[in-house]
């Protein structure tokens, strides 16, 4: 059980930096959306509401993700994550504009197959799934969704079809914390076998030390140190419904 902590308190740690690099007004990490671009400049508003001049060089590498037919250009109101040193853009992911409202599952949806999910990402019913609309219907993520994007679109097509679609779907939390019951997550996470489970034990469940005492506080509600089968129920269901959140 400790190393496999160890193992789960690195890959946090390594989690935990990344999230910092993209915070801030002189973050190397820039997350946003495009206010104005330019051939030499692209003007971006962070999630933490800065506004950072972004400059190319010849060696500035542009990926484009998820565009299909799409002309391939950067404009306002696409999404971005960029590296940058003073400034200065090493590499860039653009997305196309996914708008501001992050989905949230419906009780209906957390029981569909995942070729139900399909059908109901597939917005336009051409067969495939874009990155607007598994970002409009799934998971909205500018920072992290370019990239699971990008490692599941193994054809490199800009769409995805069944298969890579379930490979995004295993990536996305709701669809992960929704796939085992209370009871399930209770027996696979608890070591010591007391029906309890410690801050630990937890971590254990979510795979990730991240945050972890966020979550075991939000978890523990009644206090008592330990979580139990009724808090686990009503923690993964914030996990699934986001908006559970704000209610407690």
């Amino acid at each position: 059980m400790k190393l496999f902590l160890s193992i789960i308190f690195c890959l946090s740690a390594l989690s935990f930096a990344a999230e910092n690099a993209s915070k801030g007004a002189k973050s190397p990490m820039v997350v946003g959306i495009v206010e104005a671009s330019q051939d030499d400049h692209v003007l971006v508003v962070t999630r933490d509401k800065f506004k950072r001049k972004l400059l190319f060089n010849e060696q500035s590498k542009i990926i484009y993700i998820g565009y299909d037919e799409e002309v391939k250009e950067i404009k306002a109101k696409c999404g971005i994550r960029a590296q940058v040193k003073d400034e200065v853009i090493s590499t860039i992911y653009v997305t196309q504009d996914i708008g501001v409202d992050q989905p949230e599952p419906t009780p209906e949806m957390v029981k569909m197959t995942s070729h139900e999910l399909f059908a109901v990402a597939d917005l336009n019913k051409n067969g495939k799934i874009s990155y607007v609309e598994v970002s409009k219907t799934i998971k909205y993520s500018l920072k992290h969704g370019p990239i699971t994007f990008s490692k599941v679109d193994l054809d490199k097509s800009g769409s995805l079809n069944q298969g890579e679609f379930e490979a995004f779907l295993a990536k996305t939390k709701w669809w992960k914390m929704s796939r085992k019951s209370p009871q399930e997550w209770l027996d696979s996470a608890d070591q010591d076998k007391n029906m309890l489970l410690s801050k630990e034990e937890l971590a254990i469940l979510l795979g990730s030390t991240a945050h972890i005492e966020i979550f075991f506080r939000r978890a523990d509600s009644n206090k008592s140190g330990d979580i139990d089968l009724n808090e686990i129920a009503a923690f993964i269901d914030t996990l699934i419904y986001p908006s559970l959140k704000k209610q407690r």
